[in-house]
């Protein structure tokens, strides 16, 4: 048994699939395969659950998979003593990031990181916001980037920049309480007893419920509804960003989205974008970490190049829930 075969199996176990697992630690599915029988071979019992849908632990599996986490966790420990000790900023950096900030803030970080620190390769995984929280304190990933504040004990966080959500619609659509546009969004105005209720039978488009966007929507719905449930007509759920945008596009329905999600579709005209003044839709991006984790130097490089980068105040680390 070596470290490189628990990796694989730790890897295989986090994914439940060999050939997501192969994608992500950059092997071939049949390499993976044969590390985890190999694994399987010396240990003497199977590992893993083989059955068609998705790949699940057996009871020694769960048993290796605890302790291959935690002698993993003591190997990167070493190393990272030993880097720092010679200030070495170089390796591979996992980040979880929610939809969003996965897409449209972490792309511009991680160039101008790689620029100052060529040794640098990253590997983000996009997820919900409820999945990115679970993956930093099940100790999956050191860094997290998230549309929603993290209260959780454990975790600290960094608020990075705000963000405006705003509603879309394919062009040529017609909304009750539509406004005239200012610059290229339009209005909509909800004061009116007529609008509150036509606005409730427009079809929507919806996120997952871990959602950040779609959490920070709904808030904003009961808030001013002042009911602790407002049901909208929604006609799909789609976990696809981009999926949602192309759906809106040819007319299935209307969504709230991040503005920076779709600046570019509301330019070329692909779009009709709305603001929802009666409607509190700004929220914040914040880096999220684990509390007393023993951070890489290339971990805390990272983290001091995000916080230069919106020049933020460190003081800020604290959590503020």
């Amino acid at each position: 048994m070596d470290f490189h075969q628990l990796r694989v199996f730790v890897e295989v176990a986090r994914q439940k699939s060999f050939s997501r697992a192969a994608e992500r630690i950059f092997l071939s599915q049949p390499t993976v395969s044969s590390h985890i029988k190999a694994l399987e071979n010396e240990i003497g019992v199977p590992l893993l659950d083989r059955n068609p849908r998705e790949l699940q632990l057996t009871g020694a599996g769960k048993i290796l998979f605890q302790y291959a986490q935690q002698l993993i966790g003591t190997l990167e420990e070493v190393i990272s003593a030993v880097q720092q000790e010679y200030r070495l900023v170089k390796g591979h950096l996992e980040i979880a990031a929610s939809s969003v900030p996965g897409t449209y803030i972490l792309p511009g970080l991680m160039k101008g990181f790689m620029d100052k620190y060529p040794g640098a390769t990253f590997a983000v995984m996009l997820r919900d916001t409820r999945q990115v929280y679970e993956s930093i304190r099940d100790y999956t990933y050191n860094l997290g980037f998230v549309g929603e504040q993290a209260c959780f004990d454990e975790l600290g966080q960094i608020k990075l920049t705000k963000d405006k959500l705003v509603l879309v619609a394919a062009p040529g659509t017609r909304l009750p309480g539509e406004k005239p546009p200012q610059k290229e969004l339009f209005k909509i105005d909800l004061e009116s007893d007529a609008n509150l209720e036509k606005f409730l039978e427009v079809p929507f488009i919806m996120r997952e419920p871990g959602s950040a966007t779609r959490v920070v929507f709904e808030n904003a719905l009961r808030q001013f509804y002042g009911k602790k449930e407002v049901n909208l007509n929604i006609v799909a759920y789609l976990e696809s960003q981009e999926a949602i945008k192309e759906a809106v596009k040819i007319g299935l329905g209307v969504t709230v989205i991040s503005y920076k999600a779709v600046k570019g579709e509301l330019a070329a005209g692909l779009m009709k974008g709305y603001t929802l003044p009666a409607l509190q839709m700004e929220r914040d991006f914040y880096l999220i970490y684990r509390k007393n984790r023993i951070f890489s130097p290339l971990d805390k490089a990272f983290l001091t190049h995000c916080t230069k980068h919106f020049a933020l105040d460190a003081k800020q680390k604290k959590n503020p829930c």
